[in-house]
């Protein structure tokens, strides 16, 4: 079994981890919490390697289209910041996989997720803030 079996972002169970009540697993009535019905756009350059989130997108457009698989899409799209023009523009290299599985796999993408205010945006990672945790840098569209 490959690494991107093993954590297939397709799985949008309650085993992937989260950081808050929008990726804090089942509620107690057993039903997944909203990180798990919020599909992300996802490079396959992303999602098939070990790479981490480089670059964030936020559409308020695209947020809350449904997919017709009981999720909807959540108007952020992840990169790794490598991608070739191609990657970026073949809808066969893009993938879907939970907030919660991006959050599970990149914890510093909260960072730019959690309470954003739902305007259009992008971010590239920055780097260190010094702390050990990366800053992001939001470019002005």
């Amino acid at each position: 079994m490959s690494d991107a079996e093993a954590a297939d972002p397709t799985d949008h169970g309650a085993d992937a981890a989260g950081s808050d009540r929008v990726s804090g697993g089942d509620d107690a009535a057993g039903s997944p919490d909203r990180a798990d019905l919020l599909a992300v756009y996802a490079s396959a350059q992303l999602v098939e390697s070990d790479a981490e989130v480089g670059a964030i997108g936020f559409d308020p457009d695209d947020a809350g289209r449904p997919l017709g698989d009981g999720r909807e899409v959540s108007g952020w799209s992840m990169f790794t910041g490598e991608e070739s023009d191609e990657e970026l523009t073949d809808a066969e290299l893009v993938r879907l996989p939970s907030l919660r599985w991006v959050l599970s796999r990149d914890p510093a993408v909260a960072f730019v997720t959690s309470g954003h205010d739902g305007t259009r945006g992008y971010w590239t990672r920055a780097g260190d803030r010094g702390d050990g945790l990366p800053s992001w840098e939001r470019i002005v569209p």
